[in-house]
């Protein structure tokens, strides 16, 4: 019995954290549904807006579940179902904040081909990965006297369990390709993102973008690390046990970039921020539809595709750009 009660200690903290998870995003999409009412929900949809819904739902909608049905007894071959359900769950969301990501990316480098090609090939190994991982499980539910334990718990034995860490691990080399690729960007710009008395320049837009990435990629850092430790240095009920927290930190701050990257945008889906370019020899391309007539001005939308392109030429954009926001 010494046995059963340590393992009912270690599913007793893994529910802990699960309800933590969960919470955290529960939390926070009340928080911050006033701003999505606002910047998205009254806005005219286009593509960014229906992948922030996925993103945000899919999540919210789809840890319901896991959390009613982690705490309900079932059987063994419905436990076994539910387990299966929690990782695709996983990589579902994983996938969606990979996707609104990329296209951060996408548009920072102007729609790079290249970018894009080096994008997809990365996202691609990394989702192979994560259906590799949930191929072939052979796992069995607990057996704890229902006095002990209720609930579905699966304990992973050690190689299973590091297998079960290869998407995560693979996760944080995407995340790390995602924020060399921004960091890079930051550097080739900073000259424009400065006036020539080393201020900040008066467009926020793309300081917020810089600025949150990196924020966003230090937090998961630690997020995915502690969770591929679980893995490989915990018992068999607690392999994995952060899963749901990182998952719940990962979408949880997707959507709080996005809702920050149309609040400071003056304040919504349409806004934009116009750049006025007063040399020849550097220039921001834009796509051809968001020039604004007859006034030389490049316009900078907020979506996070081909609306939010725009790009460097000759090793970026000089000092002495002129700045300014409107509304259209």
């Amino acid at each position: 019995m010494e046995d059963d009660f340590s393992s009912a200690k270690t599913i007793f903290i893994h529910d802990y954290l699960l309800v933590f998870g969960a919470t955290i995003l529960f939390w926070d999409h009340i928080l911050t549904f006033g701003d999505e009412v606002k910047y998205i929900w009254l806005r005219p949809k286009l593509l960014s807006s229906y992948w922030f819904f996925l993103n945000r739902y899919v999540g919210l909608l789809g840890n319901i579940a896991v959390i009613t049905l982690g705490f309900t007894i079932l059987t063994p071959t419905v436990c076994k179902r539910y387990n299966v359900y929690r990782q695709i769950l996983l990589v579902v969301n994983e996938v969606l904040v990979v996707v609104l990501l990329s296209l951060r990316i996408y548009a920072l480098y102007n729609k790079s081909r290249i970018i894009l090609v080096t994008m997809l090939g990365s996202a691609s190994a990394l989702l192979a990965l994560a259906i590799w991982a949930l191929l072939g499980q052979k796992v069995a539910p607990s057996q704890l006297p229902l006095s002990i334990s209720r609930g579905c718990h699966i304990p992973f034995p050690q190689e299973r369990a590091i297998r079960l860490a290869v998407p995560w691990e693979a996760l944080l080399v995407y995340d790390t390709l995602i924020f060399s690729l921004t960091l890079w960007k930051s550097w080739s710009m900073r000259n424009y993102l400065t006036t020539g008395k080393g201020k900040r320049s008066s467009n926020p837009l793309l300081m917020i973008m810089f600025r949150d990435g990196t924020i966003y990629y230090g937090v998961m850092v630690l997020a995915t690390m502690a969770n591929v430790l679980t893995y490989y240095t915990m018992p068999p009920n607690m392999k994995g046990g952060l899963s749901m927290l990182a998952s719940s930190i990962s979408v949880t701050m997707m959507s709080r970039l996005m809702l920050n990257l149309h609040a400071t945008s003056d304040e919504g889906l349409y806004s934009t921020t116009h750049l006025t370019v007063n040399t020849e020899d550097t220039y921001l391309d834009l796509h051809p539809l968001h020039r604004v007539p007859h006034t030389g001005e490049v316009e900078l939308d907020t979506l996070m595709t081909a609306d939010l392109s725009f790009g460097l030429s000759r090793g970026g954009v000089e000092g002495g750009h002129e700045a300014h926001s409107s509304r259209p």
